[in-house]
């Protein structure tokens, strides 16, 4: 009778267990196909997708760390990234879709034709977004980036039509080191952001007035060696001065674009 009994709670341990691993393949599985409806779903949203013609249901986007689909980034099996750049895209972003992949940690869609406002990118958990050389345009909420200081690290919004004053939620991002505003439309005084390890600070080609803050002038040229920044930092704004003396680089490398995601 022991015997019968042991026998018993071992068969169901072994039920449990392959039935675990069912589960696990059941859910992985559905991940996969969830990603990849969120991502035809996202191209849909957008005109002149020919360069994004391989996101089809055929195939899978990631398998671990390696992707099946044009521009898309993976990590552990899941879309971490994407990285559409140049690649004649047109329409509006569209970030309820986008929220659908939890896994996502970066966005790079410079070069292209993207339009409208800016999209409420503080609902990502994003480290770096670039957005450079696109035709988004009008005034940036002061909200914009509230909620993101745990996380955004690179920001690149220049050459767009971005008007008003730079939203005072940039100030709260302590882990930002990257920002790139140049070549917009920007008004007013620069807000005061704290001092940082700035690799990449751009206010170019704005229509900013008044003193740089004194968060940014103590920086000194020695510190910013190979920073790009503008040695002669008592210079003021409205003097179309950029806060660093080199061109910047519009698209990131991909070893840049992947280092948002660590």
């Amino acid at each position: 009778m022991a015997r019968n009994k042991a026998a018993a709670a071992a068969h169901n341990q072994l039920l449990l267990f392959l039935l675990a691993i069912v589960s696990s393949c059941v859910i992985s599985s559905s991940s996969a196909a969830s990603e990849a409806e969120t991502l035809i779903t996202f191209k849909n949203s957008l005109s002149d997708t020919s360069a994004l013609d391989n996101w089809n249901a055929s195939t899978k986007p990631c398998t671990g760390s390696q992707s099946h689909w044009t521009g898309v980034q993976c990590n552990n099996g899941s879309v971490s990234g994407l990285q559409l750049e140049k690649m004649s895209l047109t329409g509006l972003i569209d970030i309820d879709t986008l929220t659908q992949l939890p896994a996502l940690k970066a966005i790079s869609f410079m070069n292209n034709g993207f339009g409208g406002p800016l999209p409420d990118v503080k609902r990502l958990s994003l480290q770096g977004l670039y957005l450079s050389q696109n035709q988004v345009s009008g005034d940036i909420p002061d909200d914009a980036f509230s909620g993101m200081g745990d996380t955004l690290k690179k920001l690149y919004l220049a050459k767009n039509g971005f008007t008003g004053e730079i939203p005072s939620s940039l100030v709260d991002l302590p882990k930002l080191i990257e920002l790139d505003l140049g070549d917009n439309q920007f008004t007013g005084e620069i807000p005061y952001f704290h001092p940082g390890d700035w690799t990449v600070m751009n206010l170019a080609n704005n229509r900013l007035e008044g003193q740089i803050p004194a968060s940014l002038s103590n920086l000194d040229a020695a510190e910013l060696e190979g920073r790009h920044l503008l040695q002669d930092m008592s210079l003021t704004v409205s003097r179309k001065i950029s806060l660093y003396d080199q061109e910047i680089v519009d698209r990131p490398s991909n070893s840049n674009f992947r280092s948002s995601q660590a």
